[in-house]
């Protein structure tokens, strides 16, 4: 989730070689006439080589900013100027004294020199700028496969050595053989999470999701949830307090299921089998306010943010993943406009607070109905 890059024509950007482009010449040309004005009203005051300096520096600025383009169209107008208002004879373009002829080369050859050189620096600063990227693209890789193989091999191995039983051993106990097919169908419905995620997190970064808003009950989104996680966290297990009358939210519905699902399976990872889930919903200044409680382990302060980073996971021994179920949940709350975020429960436990925005007015639950009906 960031601020917006650097235009290639603003002036002082860092991060990109500066171009000859319109908008550069524009400051120029207007750098040049500002200056002009100034000396003007300034004249009486000055000595003529301090009206000089004027040009002189907003030559170095113009070459400092915007490139050589710009600076040399800079130093030529100021030139021009120069020896039009200001050098003896006044208004004309006549040079009487071959010392001003040095001060105009001055002015191109600082307008040349400064802007090679800011070149050469912001070429050196782009390149270290695409170097520290690539190194965190190879970090992030490496996490990734370190990550991945670990969570694919656990449960490949774990259907490989139950499908080779089933094929080999034929005097298998009906229970035994049920086992093993058991064992199959939940390490397949594993492996098949982990590339869902890796699909969604790949997905949501590149901008290739468009949401498909629809006014729906936030019980029935909850409820969506509830069932496909169900085989992991219990019904028994979860509380829901959602008030009848909280009005439709214009969501995603695939995606937001998809936000509690996450949420879910996270804590049903991270907390012991009995231990309670609360999920509570309100309308608090407009918007929506979604808790998803625990009575878990808990998140230390310091790592409350660090969650939703990628592949990053809890250091609880003996739990698996790739880390990307809470990056994911977070990526289609701001998706929505939304945030997601971690809290510290009294008590003990965790809070996941996620925060929908007002979409509008929702339709009346007779409008909605007859929708549905067509």
């Amino acid at each position: 989730m960031s601020s917006a890059d650097p235009s290639p024509d603003a002036p002082g950007s860092v991060a990109q070689e500066p171009r000859a482009t319109a908008g550069g010449y524009a400051w120029s040309i207007a750098m040049v006439v500002a200056t002009t004005g100034f000396a003007l009203v300034v004249r009486a005051w000055l000595a003529l080589p301090d009206t000089e300096m004027l040009f002189l520096l907003t030559v170095m600025l113009a070459a400092t900013l915007f490139g050589r383009g710009p600076s040399l169209l800079t130093a030529a107008l100021s030139v021009a100027i120069y020896d039009y208002f200001f050098v003896p004879p006044f208004h004309t373009f006549a040079v009487a004294d071959f010392r001003y002829i040095l001060t105009f080369a001055m002015m191109f050859g600082i307008g040349i020199v400064l802007s090679t050189l800011t070149t050469r620096l912001r070429r050196q600063q782009l390149a270290a700028v695409r170097a520290a990227v690539r190194a965190e693209t190879e970090e992030l890789r490496s996490a990734l496969l370190s990550s991945v193989s670990h969570d694919l091999r656990t449960p490949l191995a774990a259907i490989t050595g139950a499908a080779t039983t089933l094929r080999d051993d034929e005097g298998l106990p009906d229970a035994t053989r049920a086992e093993l097919l058991d064992t199959v169908c939940e390490e397949a419905e594993r492996l098949e999470r982990l590339l869902a995620n890796l699909l969604d997190m790949t997905r949501l970064e590149a901008g290739g999701v468009t949401l498909q808003r629809d006014w729906v009950p936030l019980l029935e989104v909850v409820s969506g949830a509830l069932m496909r996680v169900e085989p992991r966290l219990r019904a028994d297990r979860v509380k829901v307090m959602i008030p009848e009358g909280l009005p439709l939210v214009s969501v995603d519905p695939i995606l937001m299921e998809q936000l509690f699902v996450n949420l879910l399976e996270n804590v049903a990872k991270y907390t012991p089998s009995e231990s309670p889930v609360e999920i509570r919903a309100a309308l608090v200044d407009g918007h929506i306010e979604v808790f998803v409680a625990d009575r878990g382990p808990g998140i230390p302060p310091q790592d409350l943010e660090r969650v939703f980073e990628r592949f990053t996971r809890g250091s609880h021994a003996g739990v698996g993943g790739v880390g990307l179920g809470l990056p994911i949940a977070r990526a289609i709350a701001v998706a929505h406009g939304g945030r997601l975020t971690a809290l510290a429960r009294p008590g003990g436990g965790t809070r996941f607070r996620l925060a929908i925005p007002p979409q509008g007015t929702p339709p009346e639950p007779t409008a909605r109905a007859a929708q549905d009906d067509t």
